[in-house]
């Protein structure tokens, strides 16, 4: 998997002793930033409208003297634009980096508009003289703008993700159907992170949705946002991906954080982090997935407020983690804290933005860093088991036990 700049540049293990691993003093389980009390309202001004996101895009590209070039690479359901941010030389391996499937999970979005500014910049060049970098800054523009999980197109079927027979399953009446409500209306749209199948042919939607004469009722993807990022992801063949999302809240737990562990003990977690686990994944593209789990969690134990544990995912093929693990190529899925539409999740107000903004972009520019000097492929995937923990509990508000 090391790409062909790269193959003889491999620097020796830069993996850190857990020794040296900096514990916070007072790791503190309550987050930076306000929580929020059940009625308040937050306001979206630190969100980028996707009329601000596509200024903040232009001016990026004019400013950045040819080292930015943005291209419209498909459009929602809706009818609105999602764009892609190449930055660097197009002969460079391609790596692919992409946000806000989920339209309520904004804070990828504007890391990655961080990020594209700080490498456009001359910050860097280091970077650019080796990757070709590829920034998806907002996959879903219609939900976002609402905002909701899904896309905005409301003649989606109910859910029902049952697995039927034709798909090799058990499930007679399952209809592999991955849609999500819109708050507590009986409209449904679809999720857009379910839809990433390499070959349409065999996903779930193909095989087990047909009508009475028994033709597809889903002959193409329906998911024009997911066809956008599989289409940029065939034409450019990126070493990895990385698709950025939000979580809720948690804490490292006391009790399964030993003391020679890469984990801090009450610490807020910031995100979480997972590479594919379907089982028909190459053992290649698992092992290069692993290393930049390594290089992620390694660089986050050297920032104060970031912490980041293992994200519990699933081995279904039509998510992007595993669907572009599926094609070959290094594939990470990163949670980070934060979400809008409250399904579940609260908030944590205004004030945390912008620390978390920072910690992902510092975390994706290690990630560019250690693939462009070739530290990634140092790391020893084993090591992704042990350092990497599922060891987080869920963290209440407690301005929801107030009064």
């Amino acid at each position: 998997m090391t790409p062909r700049k790269l193959g003889q540049r491999l620097l020796a293990s830069t993996v850190l002793s857990l020794a040296c691993v900096p514990l916070a003093a007072d790791p503190g389980s309550t987050p930076n930033g306000p929580w929020l009390t059940p009625n308040q309202h937050v306001s979206l001004e630190a969100f980028s409208s996707n009329a601000e996101l596509k200024r903040r895009l232009e001016q990026t590209e004019k400013t950045s003297k040819g080292l930015v070039e943005l291209e419209e690479i498909g459009l929602s359901g809706g009818g609105n634009p999602i764009w892609l941010a190449k930055v660097g030389d197009s002969a460079n391996p391609a790596v692919l980096i992409f946000t806000q499937q989920h339209g309520d999970e904004p804070h990828g979005t504007e890391s990655a508009l961080e990020l594209i500014k700080l490498l456009a910049t001359g910050s860097g060049r280091a970077i650019l003289d080796e990757l070709f970098v590829l920034v998806i800054p907002r996959v879903n523009p219609d939900g976002a703008e609402i905002p909701t999980r899904g896309n905005a197109d409301f003649t989606a079927p109910q859910r029902n993700t049952g697995q039927c027979p034709a798909a090799g399953g058990s499930n007679a009446n399952g209809k592999g159907i991955f849609s999500t409500r819109f708050r507590d209306t009986p409209d449904y749209s679809y999720d857009i992170n379910r839809y990433h199948w390499p070959d349409w042919e065999q996903s779930w939607q193909f095989l087990c949705n047909v009508d009475a004469m028994g033709d597809p009722i889903y002959p193409v993807n329906p998911v024009p946002e997911a066809v956008a990022v599989l289409d940029t992801y065939a034409r450019f063949l990126p070493i990895w991906a990385v698709d950025v999302h939000n979580q809720g809240f948690n804490v490292v737990d006391p009790d399964q954080c030993a003391a020679d562990q890469a984990c801090r003990p009450g610490q807020y977690v910031t995100g979480s982090i997972l590479w594919p686990t379907n089982g028909d994944v190459a053992v290649g593209a698992v092992n290069l997935s692993k290393q930049m789990t390594l290089v992620m969690k390694k660089r986050s134990l050297e920032i104060g407020n970031v912490e980041l544990t293992r994200y519990n995912g699933g081995d279904f093929p039509g998510i992007a983690r595993n669907a572009y693990g599926l094609l070959g190529g290094g594939s990470v899925l990163f949670e980070v804290v934060g979400q809008i539409e409250g399904s579940g999740f609260i908030n944590n107000g205004q004030k945390a933005i912008g620390k978390l903004r920072s910690g992902v972009t510092k975390i994706l520019l290690a990630l560019l860093e250690a693939t462009a000097d070739g530290s990634l492929y140092a790391e020893d995937p084993d090591d992704a088991d042990t350092l990497i923990l599922d060891n987080d509990v869920f963290l209440a508000n407690p301005r929801l036990t107030e009064e």
